[in-house]
């Protein structure tokens, strides 16, 4: 689980530099010291050593005969011995001294114990055979110093005639030379601690401000992380965190809670009207209008874009999570003033609640945006998930990739149903119906899978399909002597894609169309979606000379002023007033207006839903321009187009 607590620990780094630093200053110091030390050692030993050879290659070699150095020194000589060494050689800080024998026996030493024994002493041998060896050791009692006195030990070889016969070993104090390796050494000792000390005592306030700047860094990273740049809220990284929270204390507690997600309508439009930082500026203001909105326990976060998320903890209850969206409704209806406009905004609410609806964080968010998205198409402030209107089943879900499959393989077949001109009943034109061929589940209508594509995205190819299909058979018409015109329905999808235009151009050269005989069918609210680019879209289709119409007019709310700035060239009256218009006078007065209407606007009036005789008639005394409907026959194949060439029935316009 992700932590984002504002307050974060200071971390260690300070100490543990502090530390690491402290170590390794000290290790060299320690390091150098010993270096030091071990250097005035090293004199010493060669300071010792050559002493050592001056005394065997004088005083020594003269006094000395080969025979002291082949058997033990006794009697007489062993007093001479003593005296020559008192007097001439243990001096001068020399505590103890030996003659040895090639062999490695001792044969006089001023320690007369050590006389006639013959110690493991491999140094002794090699000076014997005329290596000068030194080293620090130790003496024992018996050599006049005190326990454990530390001594410097010297072997010299001793020469008659150039010819080793034994060696010479003294031992000399060491107190002098580590006396004065102390005088050098001190002060060198201190100078360095101190520039080391100083050194580390400018370190450290380096190291905290380099600290204090990476920690500050450290938790801006993580806040970007986890919230919106522009408004400061969390972020969905963050947003999902909470509700993998809220599920762990709403399963302990036994209670549930509500996610909101909140999509700003026409915003869009906003954004391409005034600009990016006048929408960058709503955004700001919707957000702090919703934080005013939440209770402790709630979190409110932007997804992207124009996009909200609620979690209310404190909604347990459908209700309750109504309320809260009738608040989050009131807020956001407040204007918003931009450059001296009030703009009012409104917003699609989609509702999903735990434990009703989900389980886990993926599947509450994605039901939420299900009902999101059914508010804003069916024009409703809020929407509670219903799994019956849940086009994401897993059953769809299948669908989709077998629609994907229809599409690519053919499957997918067009129906025409049949236009007449409504003064003689002559065909005129047909009107493009998709269907799908199902291998398992047969013929689908087009409310079974038009919604699933226009969800998925597979809505344009979709499209494509049907009219590069329709043209196609136009060309196959034409070569059959019967010109007709053609209507194909397009969705809001279609309209805010700029390349759709230079699509429809391709298709109608591919099969030499005239664009005046392609009609394209558009919904009063697929404009409303996003009018700045549906307009553009329109008017590209216009330039091309294809006819564009209104389907379904009448049941949408779009005003008469917006409808006059479009560039359409047909109104097909909603077949919900034609069906009744001869039992239903309030029918037939709708019917009668718009007729009027369209052509005051210069328009073609198409009306749909003819199925009796009685209603054809009356529409042919209205002047209504064509006519379609079962009377004239339902959606059929390319083939049975041809026998419906005649007009099917007369009638009396008169």
């Amino acid at each position: 689980m992700l932590r984002v607590d504002s307050a974060v620990e200071p971390p260690r780094l300070v100490l543990r530099f502090a530390l690491y630093t402290a170590v390794t200053i000290g290790l060299a110091a320690a390091g150098l010291l010993w270096f030091i030390r071990g250097n005035a050692t090293h004199h010493a030993e060669e300071t010792v050593a050559a002493h050592a050879q001056y005394i065997a290659s004088t005083i020594l070699r003269d006094r000395l005969r080969p025979a002291d150095f082949s058997r033990p020194a006794r009697g007489t000589r062993l007093a001479q011995l003593d005296r020559l060494f008192r007097r001439e050689v243990l001096m001068n800080g020399i505590l103890r001294v030996k003659l040895y024998s090639r062999s490695g026996s001792v044969t006089y030493s001023n320690s007369r114990d050590l006389i006639g024994t013959k110690p493991t002493d491999d140094d002794a041998v090699e000076a014997g055979e005329g290596k000068t060896i030194t080293d620090v050791t130790h003496l024992d009692d018996e050599g006049g110093g005190g326990p454990h006195t530390k001594v410097l030990e010297s072997y010299t070889p001793v020469t008659f005639g150039g010819e080793p016969a034994g060696s010479f070993e003294a031992y000399q104090d060491y107190s002098p030379v580590s006396a004065a390796a102390s005088e050098t050494f001190l002060p060198i000792a201190g100078a360095l601690g101190l520039a080391l000390l100083l050194l580390y005592a400018s370190l450290l306030p380096i190291l905290r401000r380099v600290t204090t700047r990476l920690r500050r860094q450290v938790v801006e990273i993580e806040h970007q992380a986890m919230h919106d740049a522009l408004t400061g809220l969390p972020n969905r990284t963050l947003f999902n965190d909470r509700v993998e929270q809220a599920l762990l204390a709403a399963r302990r507690d036994g209670t549930g809670f509500a996610i909101l997600l909140i999509d700003l309508d026409r915003f869009k439009e906003i954004n391409d009207t005034l600009g990016h930082q006048s929408g960058d500026r709503v955004l700001q203001e919707v957000a702090r209008r919703l934080q005013l909105k939440l209770r402790e326990s709630d979190t409110v976060a932007r997804l992207g874009g124009d996009e909200f998320a609620l979690l209310a903890r404190s909604a347990t209850q459908i209700e309750e999570a109504m309320l809260i969206a009738e608040r989050v409704h009131r807020t956001l209806g407040k204007p918003v003033t931009l450059e001296g406009l009030g703009l009012e905004l409104e917003a699609s609410i989609g509702i999903a609640l735990f434990p009703d609806h989900g389980d886990d964080v993926d599947t509450l968010m994605r039901r939420a945006d299900v009902a999101m998205y059914l508010s804003k198409e069916l024009h409703v402030p809020t929407e509670l998930y219903t799994a019956e209107k849940d086009t994401y089943s897993p059953s769809r879900l299948r669908l989709v990739s077998e629609l994907r499959r229809a599409i690519k393989g053919g499957e997918i077949v067009v129906y025409y149903q049949p236009q007449a001109v409504a003064a003689d009943g002559e065909l005129c034109g047909v009107e493009a119906l998709a269907r799908w061929q199902h291998p398992e589940r047969g013929l689908l209508g087009p409310g079974e899978f038009i919604p699933l594509a226009e969800h998925t995205g597979l809505i344009r190819p979709l499209t494509l399909y049907v009219l590069d299909t329709a043209l196609r058979q136009v060309r196959r018409w034409d070569e059959q002597g019967l010109a007709l015109r053609i209507s194909v329905n397009i969705t809001g999808r279609d309209l805010l894609d700029t390349t759709f235009p230079e699509e429809v151009r391709t298709l109608l050269r591919r099969w030499g169309i005239d664009a005046t005989r392609v009609e394209l069918e558009i919904t009063e609210n697929t404009i409303l979606h996003d009018p700045v680019r549906a307009r553009a879209v329109l008017a590209q289709l216009n330039e091309l000379g294809v006819r564009l119409a209104i389907d379904d007019f009448g049941s949408g709310n779009s005003s008469l002023g917006y409808l006059k700035r479009l560039p359409v060239n047909v109104l097909k009256i909603d077949k919900s007033f034609v069906v009744n218009m001869i039992a239903d006078p309030d029918d037939a007065v709708i019917v009668r207006s718009t007729i009027s209407l369209g052509h005051n606007l210069g328009l073609e009036v198409v009306a749909e839903g003819v199925e009796s005789e009685d209603a054809w008639r009356r529409l042919a005394s209205l002047n209504c321009d064509t006519i379609q409907g079962f009377y004239l026959g339902k959606p059929m194949r390319a083939t049975e187009i041809a026998e419906r060439s005649q007009p099917a029935l007369g009638v009396d316009a008169a």
